[in-house]
């Protein structure tokens, strides 16, 4: 705890939970539930303080026809069960209890004064409380009046939304609504301070140590020291601009096609191309046949290649010699 927090649980009793005088629904859960967020969170806390509606006659506060906005039906009567704190409540270490409202209205806990009369605001300050949190009953209109007061009086104030409740909706989102106008923060008790619930996929301020890992293994993965693919190599045609061939359309990876245009020009037709692949088949056909002739090379096993008595002339014919149709006689260097 760096600053001294204290926290104003307002008018969690009886007389305003199922039961009551004048019952707010949930107000039984509600005290459960912050006596278990006290219970865990009791180091967070310098300072409780607890309010409570103490009427003996307050005057025109009670009728017996009620409008319940000006007038209520009698509750939280001084003396009674009902206006006592709820039992959930007792069991917490409390510093302080305030009670109000004993001869007028009244909503704000700093209307209230301890058994000695002295008021919320003085007790506050004589315990060097410098922020305040608020809970309990009525979101909508005691948990409001005192959030407001205690902000007046100079306090940063915070209202733990999940541990009030509201006497009606409609009401209640009116009340928030004149809360965070007012500059009142409004939090759950899991956001009071920093919890989040495990499982959840919460960021954790300052938990971005594990990010260079993963930076680290793409750079060893990739020497910056070598030219980039992608940065350097452009072929006038095929282009790889956003990490990765996807972007590319298929034919430019149609080698065959660019090949043949190669050949016969961008244009070729399908009977060029079709002229030529059977050229080439006869010409291969040719050449198979050449392979498959049997040649007999022991036909030639008794011929002395330097032997110069050998005559080849009988198989020479003068046709061979026959250069008339020459246009240019040949001349002599």
């Amino acid at each position: 705890m760096d600053e001294n927090r204290a926290l104003i649980i307002v008018d969690v009793q009886p007389t305003f939970c199922e039961g009551g005088a004048l019952a707010v629904e949930g107000g039984n859960a509600v005290a459960e539930k912050i006596a278990d967020f006290v219970s865990d969170n009791l180091d967070e806390y310098s300072f409780i303080a607890t309010t409570q509606d103490w009427h003996v006659d307050p005057g025109s506060h009670f009728s017996d026809n009620p409008d319940f906005v000006d007038t209520w039906p009698p509750h939280g009567v001084a003396g009674t069960a009902e206006a006592e704190l709820h039992e959930a409540i007792t069991s917490l270490p409390i510093d302080v209890e305030v009670k109000k409202g004993e001869y007028e209205a009244a909503y704000s806990g700093f209307e209230g004064v301890d058994g000695d009369g002295e008021g919320l605001e003085d007790i506050l300050r004589a315990a060097n409380v410098e922020e305040i949190d608020v809970v309990g009953i009525a979101e909508s209109h005691c948990v409001k009046e005192t959030a407001l007061d205690a902000l007046k009086a100079g306090w940063p104030v915070r209202v733990l939304s999940d541990l009030t409740v509201p006497v009606s909706e409609e009401l209640g989102e009116a009340a928030r609504r004149e809360m965070d106008e007012a500059g009142i923060e409004q939090v759950t008790s899991a956001e009071a301070f920093g919890f989040y619930d495990e499982g959840e996929d919460t960021e954790i301020p300052g938990d971005d140590e594990a990010e260079p890992v993963d930076q680290f293994a793409e750079a060893l993965a990739q020497d910056d020291t070598e030219p980039s693919l992608e940065d350097d190599y452009d072929d006038g045609d095929f282009t790889l601009d956003q990490d990765g061939p996807s972007n590319a359309d298929e034919d430019e990876f149609d080698l065959a096609g660019r090949i043949q245009a190669g050949l016969f020009g961008a244009g070729a037709s399908t009977e060029a191309l079709g002229d030529y692949a059977s050229a080439d088949e006869d010409a291969g056909a040719i050449a198979q046949d050449n392979a498959e002739e049997d040649y007999d090379l022991s036909d030639f096993d008794d011929v002395d290649l330097d032997d110069e008595s050998i005559d080849f002339s009988e198989d020479a014919s003068e046709d061979d010699f026959d250069f008339s149709d020459i246009d240019q006689e040949p001349r002599l260097k």
